[in-house]
């Protein structure tokens, strides 16, 4: 117990946060049935994305626990996920914390549509630099997408629409490349079967995302 009350002392040293926001990040993570040492490090990441986004430490410990628990598959770490988002923050117009709020609304959604962190990442950019939206309203929007685009239904207009839904073995395709393949298609679609087929897919709220 001393030692980890000493590292919680020099995660906030290390990181510029006060003890009582350090203390707080830690009962979040160790509420997870985390080890103390997994514990210490995961603070000390969260207060770093603290740092650098402007999101409060609740918020932080919220964002990086649902990115490592949505993409468990890919074994992400905490750090992993820091060390990409401020890659992708300090190379395109998008916030880190933008990135980890959409994040945190659309990654389980993400990723069982077979979407990567990577590939949610660039999107959750791509999004937020066309339409200049929140990260909040993007993740939100992207959880409904990505809910609708797999539904049995939308499967059959895609198809009934020649868009390429399957692989060659029959399995479904991810969520990214279906919607790619729909894209390669609208510019020969009549009117009726674009709006159509975009509400189906989006819903009348997410057609412009």
């Amino acid at each position: 117990l001393e030692k980890f009350g000493r590292g919680i002392f020099d995660v906030a040293r290390q990181t510029g946060q006060s003890f009582d926001v350090t203390a707080t990040a830690a009962l979040e993570f160790a509420r997870q049935g985390l080890s103390a040492a997994e514990t210490l490090k995961r603070v000390k990441d969260a207060l770093t994305l603290t740092r650098l986004s402007g999101l409060d430490a609740t918020s932080s410990v919220e964002g990086l626990t649902a990115a490592v628990n949505a993409f468990r598959k890919e074994g992400l770490t905490t750090t992993d996920v820091i060390n990409k988002l401020i890659a992708v923050d300090n190379k395109y117009a998008v916030s880190s914390a933008d990135l980890i709020e959409a994040i945190k609304r659309s990654g389980s959604f993400a990723q069982d549509a077979g979407t990567s962190f990577d590939e949610l990442a660039a999107t959750v950019t791509v999004l937020q630099e066309v339409t200049a939206r929140g990260g909040s309203v993007i993740g939100n929007s992207l959880k409904t997408i990505f809910e609708r685009v797999r539904r049995p239904e939308s499967i059959i207009q895609l198809q009934n629409l020649g868009v390429e839904v399957r692989g060659v073995k029959g399995e479904m395709l991810p969520a990214i490349k279906i919607i790619d393949n729909f894209s390669k298609k609208l510019n020969s679609l009549s009117d009726t079967e674009r709006q159509g087929a975009l509400r189906q897919l989006a819903g009348t709220f997410q057609i412009n995302q």
